[in-house]
């Protein structure tokens, strides 16, 4: 079965290849995907899938509706790039001064496109139902939380659902799974610091935001390392600072931008409590005004240990227990989890590392790129956990 399997989606390796870099070299910011909507749609159709456009803009959902009834299960592919050039390195880069899909989100989609071509015309041999969730807005527009506050986890109701990432961590050929915590909660915070400016000959007459904030960054980042249980997770980093005009004059106010990142609400909770008094107490020491703004982004990342699982088995099918490695949590943000937050679902990566071709360049960076030989595993991967999920014994060893 296996090798059926493989064989049928062998068949589409050219076409998928094709849509990736098709929509590499077209690529789109977050709500502005209008042309990989487009496209999207145009194949779900093709497809036989049953399509709902315009969900938070620019979102596509395709369904197929089984010929039995039974369970929903869910699969997600963001579709946006990142504001960056593509150097024109290789013939598929991006045709879009400023845009560049530089963290394999034309990957995803193509890879979804590819699950949808392999079911198409299987709808007799499906229990349930398979839907098909293509999000705008992952790179830090929250699409996947405007997409659930719209419905498309209803509708059918979904009962699990299923994203990957691709990884330059992991070699192509293999997939990392997360037990539990998978991505950290990616918060945000402003803090402006205003003072009274002056002369910078005359520092006694002035309240210096910049010496302020001086302190203010070293207390910040004592924080973590004195606050967290040392086996938990937790990073504060400053990242921008901004204030004055000139090399002689104090100014009347400093702000400062920066990242907050935890893998539990409990530490979530606690950094911000502790950075609230932390700002307080330094703005009173130096009587100055400190104000903190602290903005929520995307939640922690928590698979279902029991759909992780699911996958790890499903996966081990077709490549062999040896490569399906269990992945540690990482610090960045993933907007799958306001997904995961509703319906019991597992987050997962596929490996695309090759050195001998030089792709080993990391997230967001110019020279990122994946080997292709991940779309027809991705496709294969995703079949088969849903296969599993719906316990469709369509493609195991030994079963018709």
């Amino acid at each position: 079965m296996t090798e059926r399997l493989r064989e049928r989606i062998d068949e589409m390796k050219e076409w998928l290849v094709e849509v990736r870099r098709k929509i590499h070299m077209h690529p789109e910011l977050g709500f502005e995907e209008v042309e990989t909507a487009k496209l999207v749609t145009q194949w779900l159709e093709r497809f036989g899938m049953e399509v709902k456009t315009g969900i938070a803009r620019t979102g596509v959902v395709g369904l197929l509706r089984g010929k039995e009834p039974g369970k929903t299960v869910a699969i997600r592919a963001d579709m946006d790039c990142l504001p960056m050039d593509e150097p024109q390195r290789v013939p598929y880069a991006s045709k879009i001064k400023g845009k560049m899909h530089a963290c394999g989100h034309d990957a995803h989609t193509t890879i979804l496109l590819g699950v949808a071509r392999f079911f198409s015309g299987l709808s007799d041999r499906v229990k349930g139902n398979i839907k098909w969730i293509f999000q705008p807005a992952e790179e830090g527009g929250g699409g996947g939380e405007v997409m659930v506050k719209e419905g498309v986890l209803e509708d059918p109701k979904v009962d699990a659902i299923f994203g990957a990432h691709v990884f330059p961590l992991l070699p192509v050929g293999k997939v990392g799974v997360y037990e539990r915590e998978g991505l950290a909660a990616a918060d945000r915070i402003t803090i402006k610091v205003v003072g009274k400016g002056g002369h910078g000959a005359f520092p006694h007459l002035c309240k210096d935001p910049i010496m302020v904030a001086g302190h203010l960054i070293c207390q910040i980042h004592s924080v973590v390392s004195r606050d967290v249980n040392p086996i938990e997770s937790g990073v504060i980093s400053l990242c921008k600072i901004s204030g004055g005009t000139a090399f002689n004059i104090i100014p009347d106010d400093v702000e400062l931008w920066g990242t907050v990142r935890s893998l539990t609400p409990e530490v979530r909770e606690k950094l911000r409590t502790r950075l609230e008094q932390v700002v307080k107490g330094v703005a009173e020491s130096f009587g100055v005004d400190c104000r903190l703004d602290y903005e929520y982004g995307y939640p922690v990342l928590i698979n279902d240990p029991e759909m992780s699982k699911l996958v790890a088995k499903a996966c081990a099918e077709g490549i062999g227990s040896e490569n399906v490695v269990v992945v540690k949590p990482a610090m960045g943000g993933e907007d799958f989890a306001y997904y995961l937050e509703k319906v019991p679902g597992a987050f997962f990566r596929l490996g695309i590392r090759n050195e001998e071709k030089g792709i080993v360049h990391p997230y967001h960076s110019t020279l990122f790129d994946i080997d292709e030989e991940v779309l027809p595993l991705g496709v294969e991967m995703f079949v088969r956990i849903i296969d599993r999920y719906l316990e469709l014994g369509m493609f195991r060893e030994g079963q018709g």
